[in-house]
């Protein structure tokens, strides 16, 4: 079988949050902590009774995963105690760590989410300790949340939310607006309804997080048509995420007759997550809309040994040219630099599987890869790293 080999090509990461310098060392329960999607504290807590070979409790693939590639790249015992010792070691520079992991995956630059954490990360700093060039999407959910704290008229907050959303559009390095509506209200959008927001506006002045939909369903409206006007993109999350999700009204098939309509036919729109675990949704949506585009990230590198399956899937549907690559990478290096190993590997597997069936010969899975790790991302977003 001829193996295909994505080793040396550079990637973009299109979805990734940034992470604080660390300054102490960590300990063990608090990085495995870090790794994990839950925000539930408790779901570590104590290591100490592990027996030989049983994996710690609360943890799945992508953490064993995770554990062997440290493990291997830090030549270090195979136990979180000793991995999270060597980590300690090398990371007591840490930004020198950092851009040393970036270095090893060939992360060279990446789409950022500042709207997490809060407060926000400054990019400029992030960009320096990283070593990798940074881009940056605008949330817009901080952006009402601190609006309501001003006890504002409904049409002055308006007019101040898309104030904020034009000038942030302008700003040097950013490439467009992201949502987190499945978090609050989900993503089956209604009509854009001035009457129906202004009556939803108390409801969200009492609770930020409150659904409060039409109102959050107006302001998405706003951000879609600001996106169009400054032809940028609409970074959207889809599918899964923290438990927090509207984990029913969560799959990108809900967008689907917001994005029919005749004024966002020119909208670029990126589908975050890719919609999982409704890829396929997600895949459908891009192969029939020219303007709509998916990530797959947040399934890698979470999903562990999923990704070779989700990969494969995705591109049941989905156009060579409309898939990027991304993490969601959100705590620590490690998670930006696994998720790089783990997709190569698993889309080494993928590719060599179609060239073993004839479907192409191995220039040509090649080129794909490059395309998916950072082609498209040059193409679709009109930059060169």
């Amino acid at each position: 079988m001829q193996k295909v080999t994505l080793d040396g090509i550079k990637v973009v990461d299109v979805h990734a949050h940034p992470f604080r310098e660390q300054r102490e060392p960590e300990n063990p329960v608090d990085f495995l902590r870090k790794l994990s999607l839950s925000v539930i504290p408790e779901m570590f807590t104590n290591i100490e009774d592990v027996e030989k070979f049983q994996p710690y409790p609360g943890t799945n693939m992508w953490i064993q995963i995770l554990f062997r590639h440290m493990a291997k790249y830090l030549n270090c015992e195979p136990d979180l105690p000793s991995i999270v010792e060597a980590r300690n070691k090398k990371a007591k520079n840490f930004p020198d760590y950092t851009k040393e992991l970036f270095a090893d995956a060939n992360l060279e630059g990446l789409i950022m989410d500042f709207g997490y954490p809060q407060p926000p990360i400054n990019r400029d700093d992030f960009q320096q300790m990283s070593g990798a060039q940074i881009w940056e999407i605008h949330r817009i959910e901080p952006v009402m949340v601190e609006l309501g704290k001003q006890k504002l008229s409904f049409e002055e907050f308006i007019e101040k939310y898309r104030d904020n959303l034009e000038k942030a559009l302008k700003r040097d390095g950013v490439v467009g607006l992201k949502t987190i509506i499945a978090y609050r209200s989900g993503l089956e959008i209604s009509n854009k309804d001035g009457k129906a927001a202004a009556s939803a506006y108390e409801e969200f002045l009492l609770n930020e997080k409150a659904p409060a939909k039409a109102m959050r369903d107006y302001c998405f409206h706003i951000a879609m048509e600001e996106c169009t006007r400054a032809d940028k993109f609409m970074h959207i999350h889809t599918g899964i995420g923290d438990g927090e999700v509207v984990l029913s009204k969560a799959s990108p098939s809900f967008l689907l007759d917001t994005f029919r309509k005749p004024e966002y036919k020119e909208t670029k729109i990126h589908l975050v997550h890719g919609g999982y675990p409704w890829m396929e949704e997600a895949a459908f949506i891009v192969s029939i809309l020219p303007n709509v585009y998916m990530d797959i990230s947040l399934q890698n590198p979470f999903t562990g040994h999923g990704v070779e399956r989700i990969i494969s899937q995705v591109l049941e549907l989905a156009p060579f040219d409309k898939v990027m690559y991304g993490s969601d990478a959100f705590t620590v290096p490690e998670m930006n630099w696994l998720g790089v190993k783990l997709f190569k590997d698993c889309f080494e597997r993928v590719l060599s599987d179609w060239v073993e069936k004839d479907y192409m010969d191995a220039d040509q899975a090649h080129y794909i890869g490059e395309m998916i790790l950072y082609k498209n991302f040059e193409n679709i977003y009109k930059v060169k790293i």
